[in-house]
């Protein structure tokens, strides 16, 4: 809010500029309230009008859940049957055969991945049916090693 005072015709008078939106002035004369139009040229702003977004609107946690869970689809659901390759590399030792049963928590095999050998362990107890990557192979991250039961 800008003061001025001026002097028109011997007479004082004290101007309060309140706002100026677009060329429409909200001024205060010695206390009384007016709207004048400016008559010049507007100039237009290089900086942009910063817009206010809406307030968005949440939902409760049990309404967005139901949205954004779906069931997975069998094609997409991990096989309790397979052991999958964690990262890509190449098999350098197997230690279980055929028939072996194995423990959770043993080593089925060592890979090489990025110039590291790395063991790769059984995550529950079962039994080797079909090895799917014999040693000197390479595998991709999520390929199958063993088939088990």
């Amino acid at each position: 809010m800008k003061k001025f005072s001026f002097t028109i015709s011997g007479d004082q008078f004290s101007v309060r500029v309140k706002k100026i939106e677009g060329n429409i002035a909200d001024i205060e004369v010695n206390g009384t309230p007016y709207a004048v139009e400016i008559n010049e040229e507007l100039k237009t702003s290089k900086t942009p009008v910063v817009m206010v977004r809406k307030e968005v609107q949440t939902k409760q946690g049990d309404e967005r859940a139901k949205e954004n869970l779906k069931p997975v689809s069998e094609s997409n659901r991990p096989s309790a049957k397979t052991i999958k390759s964690p990262l890509p590399g190449k098999i350098l030792k197997v230690n279980f055969a055929i028939g072996d049963s194995f423990k959770e928590g043993d080593i089925l095999l060592v890979m090489e991945s990025m110039k590291m050998e790395n063991n790769i362990l059984a995550e529950r107890s079962g039994k080797v049916v079909k090895i799917c990557a014999p040693v000197g192979n390479t595998v991709l991250q999520d390929e199958v090693l063993f088939e088990i039961e």
